[in-house]
């Protein structure tokens, strides 16, 4: 999950959703967390993560991006042995696997045998697994998910944008119903305002004349808060200044191009 250069240590706004997160973790239920591109999906995961205990937060295996069955199991693989698991370790360590060469063993397995591993450790251990940035999940996705929930009792937890078959594929059928989802909407006013005062003084942005700034960046950042961010530290590059004048609707276009965590200008803790 990317980080700004200084990164916003705090959560605005999100009290009610981080505490339904919290609870949902301690209780080892899966749930979907869903909303908008840039509402905080991912930053009100890491948030709940760091208020759990060093030993829990080992057991919390995440996964980012798109991906196969075959390399979310390979991954699965590796984080459970670098999260030091008995059982993973013991089965590399008896094919006469070093730390060097996991890479190289795992390349090695069967599917068959990764999703046996994966879900005997799951079974035995007390893990809890996070899946983000996946686009509509497959058929084959939604079943490993599935098995991984039920089978193993294991909690998983995805992030989409909504929580229809459209939006996040047949995963949409392990969270039917509202009581398994989180939804992250716009920020209140108050919460937004807030939020957006922090990102001014975070990025250095007071010494720039702000007339109308503040009431263009709530306007068009929709409340959204991975959107506020992104747009205040655009803003603080002097290529969007004019004199002490910020140009807010080319910040604004540039946001919009941006697109994704990937773009060139470091990406928000507050994207999706």
């Amino acid at each position: 999950m990317a980080l700004l250069k200084a990164p916003l240590e705090i959560l605005i706004g999100r009290e009610t959703e981080l505490q339904r997160l919290q609870t949902a973790l301690l209780k080892r239920q899966s749930r979907l967390i869903w909303g908008a591109t840039d509402a905080g999906k991912s930053f009100l995961i890491e948030s709940a993560l760091a208020g759990l205990p060093e030993a829990e937060r080992r057991k919390c295996i995440c996964w980012t991006g798109a991906t196969s069955r075959r390399q979310l199991l390979e991954h699965w693989i590796r984080e459970l042995y670098l999260a030091d698991d008995p059982l993973v370790r013991k089965k590399v360590h008896t094919d006469r696997a070093k730390d060097a060469a996991l890479t190289r063993w795992i390349s090695q397995q069967s599917v068959l045998r990764l999703r046996g591993i994966v879900f005997s450790a799951a079974e035995q251990g007390e893990y809890r697994f996070f899946i983000d940035h996946l686009p509509p999940a497959s058929h084959t996705i939604a079943q490993l998910m599935k098995e991984i929930m039920y089978r193993t009792k294991t909690p998983t937890y995805l992030t989409g944008r909504g929580y229809t078959q459209g939006e996040i594929g047949y995963a949409w059928s392990l969270y039917w119903t509202d009581e398994y989802r989180i939804r992250l909407g716009p920020l209140s006013e108050a919460s937004a305002r807030e939020l957006l005062e922090i990102c001014i003084q975070r990025f250095g942005l007071r010494s720039l004349d702000l007339e109308g700034f503040r009431e263009q960046v709530l306007r068009l950042s929709g409340h959204l808060p991975g959107s506020i961010v992104k747009m205040c530290e655009l803003a603080s590059h002097p290529c969007y200044h004019y004199g002490d004048q910020v140009k807010i609707r080319l910040v604004h276009v540039d946001y919009l191009l941006q697109g994704h965590p990937s773009a060139s200008l470091p990406a928000s803790s507050y994207t999706s």
